[in-house]
């Protein structure tokens, strides 16, 4: 199963290497309610960069173990050969291809056993991709993304959040929606 063109991952791969995918750990107050609630023992965050916010979890759950994969990131490049209590992904998904979004949804619910919990961005990104597209490269309605879950994840949704993003002061493109939620496994 493919689920990222060789060309896009080497672009991806030299934004990380130039410090472009960093917030990792600014997500951990997002995902903190989460982790209390369903209390995994096992976790795959799924786009995870270079790391941060796995390590946050493990300074604050230290009985979490933790994973990661970002085609980005060589540390973490490689999809774990397991499946995990949890899958979360913090502004990760709308940075997939979208030839490959089917494939992708449908792997992370394969990994996941309980539960998961995603942030979609439902806008375009400030990043530019060498090749000159935008880093978001999907950039639906937070309805739209709830579709896409429930028709290539074997979930129910539990819970959802959608929130206005507008930082059109920093930059005209920079206003949305970022879309949160909780899904269980069928």
């Amino acid at each position: 199963m493919t689920i990222i063109n060789q060309d896009y991952q080497a672009q991806i791969q030299a934004m990380h290497e130039g410090g472009k995918f960093n917030n990792g750990a600014k997500q951990f107050k997002l995902v903190r309610p989460f982790l209390e609630e369903y209390r995994p023992t096992a976790l795959l965050d799924f786009g995870c960069g270079k790391g941060a916010l796995i390590a946050t979890i493990k300074e604050s759950f230290p009985d979490i173990k933790c994973w990661g994969y970002d085609p980005g990131n060589p540390v973490y490049s490689l999809m774990p050969n397991r499946t995990f209590d949890t899958v979360i992904s913090t502004d990760a998904i709308e940075h997939i291809e979208p030839e490959h979004l089917a494939e992708t949804l449908a792997l992370i619910s394969a990994k996941m056993e309980r539960c998961g919990f995603f942030r979609i961005a439902c806008h375009p990104a400030k990043k530019i991709l060498p090749d000159g597209r935008n880093c978001h490269l999907i950039v639906q309605e937070p309805d739209w993304w709830r579709q896409q879950v429930l028709q290539n994840m074997a979930v129910d949704i539990v819970w959802e959040r959608m929130e206005t993003f507008d930082r059109r002061e920093k930059n005209p493109i920079l206003f949305g929606s970022k879309y949160d939620i909780i899904v269980k496994k069928k």
